[in-house]
């Protein structure tokens, strides 16, 4: 049984980019809601989902950060991480901010493990969708209905010529309980409800031309080892993308400068200093 932890880092600063990942690994004969926690995963750096990882206030855990992210996608330069393993949706003004030649790793000293071997890692894509085309984007449908789409992409992508069950868990999005009407608005209309509560949402569902068990777990990063491993691999990318941001605009700093939530003063201040409203995220 192959099992594809999906979540989303992002959706809601104005600055920088949204960011979706999916992470697929296979479990054998095993239980996915048994055999993907956490707690069963013995590693040399504990899983953890990426809010407990990356602590503005403490830069050293930007290193762990890192360290677990890199130990999954094998690339040293930063703009190959993200042309080999996401979909990028980003315009030419962007790419001269976001999509620096650097050489990785940044926070940590070196990659010493590979996570990939011992957790039935089998594979890896996202989607990084940067201001402007999140606005665009947004004149069609909430950004609620966008995290939802993508997430059935990016499980319709991974499950593509996978002959074993595959079944998918995901961050809760919105804290909702009920998808359907978030089904209807993106053209679904085939699907099965398995479960619907507060915790825990599950659908089959019929993505364009495959049938999908998706599970929408509430703080399912912090239980399940594939939702947090996505989690990461997505908060790496978003942070390395802010330290770049801040950077070309003249705010140095170990971490970066400005987290990119409206509340954060420093955010305020590297806004005034862009002086582009086309680079910041609508509601």
């Amino acid at each position: 049984m192959k099992v594809i932890g999906i979540d989303e880092n992002g959706l809601g600063p104005v600055l920088g980019p949204f960011v979706i990942s999916a992470a697929m690994f296979d479990i054998g004969d095993g239980d996915p809601f048994f055999d993907t926690r956490i707690d069963r995963l013995m590693l040399p750096l504990g899983i953890d989902d990426s809010k407990a990882i990356f602590k503005r206030k403490f830069p050293y855990t930007y290193s762990k950060g890192e360290i677990i992210a890199l130990s999954f996608l094998p690339e040293r330069r930063w703009r190959d991480l993200l042309t080999k393993n996401f979909h990028l949706l980003i315009d030419d003004e962007e790419r001269e901010i976001y999509l620096k030649d650097l050489s990785l790793p940044i926070w940590a000293r070196e990659i010493k493990h590979d996570y990939r071997k011992r957790t039935g890692f089998a594979g890896f894509r996202g989607y990084a969708i940067f201001p402007r085309a999140f606005n665009r984007i947004l004149k069609d449908m909430h950004k609620f209905q966008m995290d939802v789409k993508y997430f059935l992409e990016l499980a319709h992508e991974l499950s593509e010529g996978v002959d074993d069950d595959v079944v998918v868990l995901a961050g809760k999005v919105g804290g909702y309980t009920y998808y359907v009407q978030v089904f209807l608005l993106l053209g679904i209309t085939r699907f099965e409800i398995l479960k619907e509560t507060r915790g825990h949402s599950a659908y089959r569902v019929l993505y364009r031309d495959r049938w999908m068990e998706i599970h929408f777990l509430m703080d399912g990063d912090a239980v399940y080892y594939p939702i947090a491993i996505a989690s990461v691999i997505g908060k790496y990318v978003r942070e390395v993308s802010m330290k770049l941001l801040n950077e070309h605009y003249g705010f140095g700093g170990k971490v970066p400068y400005a987290s990119g939530y409206r509340h954060d003063a420093r955010t305020l201040e590297l806004i005034k200093r862009m002086g582009r409203e086309d680079f910041i995220r609508k509601k």
